[in-house]
């Protein structure tokens, strides 16, 4: 157990000043870290080298290392499910132990790239150049690919554009389909199960809305899928060359990287999706060889835990100065809260108080310097802030980019060192007690590469915090049940349900009884 020998830590420092802390000789060197372009600094944490060796020191009873290499061997990591996690090994097969396995993420990979390469050379729509790409998932068949695409506007192809649909909502759809030409729209199914009622549901309206203007023929010829369950896919309509079948063992929230990412690499290209990738890698490959105290993820994960485990911090801001990143927050809310956001350990006992992940929640820092930075620098509670930034000189030739990076950098400095209310009867009003925490992580520029990196790291830091605490990163228990009680409520199964239960099901029109 992690949390006793660092709390002790915590309370040392509790009321330590921030000023002293990051004058510490040496401290720098330990808490800044740069790997595969990106800078991680940890220079404004509650943490002295002492804490810091610490930290290290659980890093290795937790053998974090040997849980990364597990990962990337394939072996068997999600035990409740008895599954390797593939994630990594979809952009890089190589450190598989299996071949077999190897080989078979490398043709998936490749007939993605040659499909989205054919609609960029040729006509694949019965004749139509593809213009609109309908992306029908929920959670990380959604989150993921929504945010790169987002993240990647500059680098989207000509004409093309991708919408995404997730919720039940007929509206969701409609959105997504406005102004479409049938003709030229690509209607993209994304399952692991092929089971999931929000996309089956939305999937079959597409699939209605294609045949009504194109006829069953032109609507077949307008879809295509990604699933771990290739034959549900073929049953539901999908013709088996444009089914994209992905391993059992890449979990959704870290699926982009596998065909359930077609849309983003129909959307800016194989090339650019490759790039991505690299990048990727690249961080795949620091983390492999890096040693523990010059490691990113590593670093990136003890000080999440440390103020979760450690300081009792119970949430984490995330704020991306960058208006293309604006929906980091959202798909780390999923790769984290639906990671290490467990009671229990491997094993099956109770974890410790805190020994979970925390929530995430965030935006745009800008904009949240409007709202919740109020809450930040003088609420009673502490959350721990991660600013997101860009560094490039081309971004920073514009001076508004120079003045967003200016107030990144100012809100920093003033979570940390507050200021005096002054003299007068408002002085308590204006007082900022300052004290409160914060890292950077610095993008040398939004590229596809940076940012495989960013989301690369960020998968690599729930590893170490899951090994820290214990716990199973890659299951989600905890989704299933809501999903099986609404299935019971549409068929009329309602004899496990309370009376409150059934009283909202009958004023929402669902006629249970």
């Amino acid at each position: 157990m992690i949390l006793p020998p660092l709390t002790a830590h915590a309370n040392r420092l509790a009321g330590k000043e921030m000023g002293a802390l990051i004058a510490e000789p040496g401290r720098g060197d330990a808490l800044v870290i740069e790997a595969a372009g990106l800078v991680f600094d940890a220079r404004r944490q509650r943490l002295d080298l002492e804490a810091w060796a610490a930290l290290l020191g659980a890093a290795a009873k937790a053998r974090i290392p040997d849980a990364f290499a597990a990962m990337m061997r394939g072996d068997i990591v999600n035990t409740t499910e008895e599954r390797p996690s593939l994630h990594a090994a979809c952009r890089n097969p190589d450190r598989l132990a299996d071949a077999a396995l190897a080989a078979r993420l490398r043709e998936a990979r490749a007939r993605t790239a040659a499909f989205t390469d054919a609609t960029e050379a040729s006509d694949v729509l019965d004749g139509h150049k593809l213009r609109r790409i309908v992306n029908i998932g929920i959670g990380g068949s959604d989150l993921g690919p929504r945010f790169i695409y987002d993240a990647l506007k500059a680098w989207r192809r000509e004409g093309v554009e991708a919408r995404f649909v997730s919720n039940l909502d007929p509206a969701d759809l409609d959105d997504a389909l406005e102004g479409a030409d049938a003709e030229t729209t690509l209607v993209v199914i994304v399952s692991k199960s092929f089971t999931t009622q929000e996309t089956l549901m939305n999937g079959q309206a597409a699939r209605d809305w294609l045949a009504a203007r194109l006829g069953e023929a032109g609507a077949n010829a307008r879809l295509c899928a990604a699933t771990a369950a290739p034959d549900k896919a073929a049953a539901f309509g999908v013709d088996k060359a444009r089914i994209f079948p992905f391993e059992d063992g890449v979990g959704g929230r870290y699926s982009l990287w596998s065909p359930a990412g077609i849309a983003i690499e129909l959307a800016v290209g194989s090339r650019v999706y490759s790039r991505l990738l690299h990048g990727a890698r690249v961080m795949d490959d620091h983390v492999m060889g890096a040693e523990p105290s010059a490691n990113m993820a590593i670093a990136k994960g003890l000080v999440d835990a440390w103020n979760r485990a450690a300081r009792g911090r119970p949430s984490r801001c995330v704020t991306a100065y960058s208006s293309r990143l604006e929906r980091l927050p959202a798909y780390l809310q999923q790769l984290e809260m639906e990671s290490l956001g467990k009671s229990v350990r491997h094993d099956g006992e109770a974890l410790a108080a805190s020994h979970s992940g925390a929530l995430v929640w965030g935006g745009r820092g800008s904009d949240l310097q409007h709202s919740v930075f109020q809450w930040l620098h003088q609420g009673q509670d502490e959350a721990p802030v991660d600013f997101i930034a860009l560094k490039d000189a081309a971004f920073m030739e514009d001076p508004r980019a120079r003045a967003l990076n200016a107030n990144l950098a100012a809100q920093g400095a003033a979570l940390t060192t507050g200021r005096a209310g002054g003299e007068g009867e408002l002085a308590a009003h204006k007082a900022i007690a300052g004290g409160r925490v914060s890292s950077t992580i610095l993008l040398p520029g939004l590229s596809p590469e940076s940012l495989g990196a960013l989301v690369a790291l960020h998968e690599h830091k729930v590893v170490v915090e899951a090994a820290l605490y214990g716990l199973n990163p890659f299951d989600q228990w905890g989704v299933e049940l809501g999903k099986a009680l609404a299935r019971d409520l549409l068929s009329g199964d309602t004899g496990g349900f309370d009376p409150v239960a059934l009283d909202l099901a009958r004023r929402l029109g669902l006629d249970a009884s």
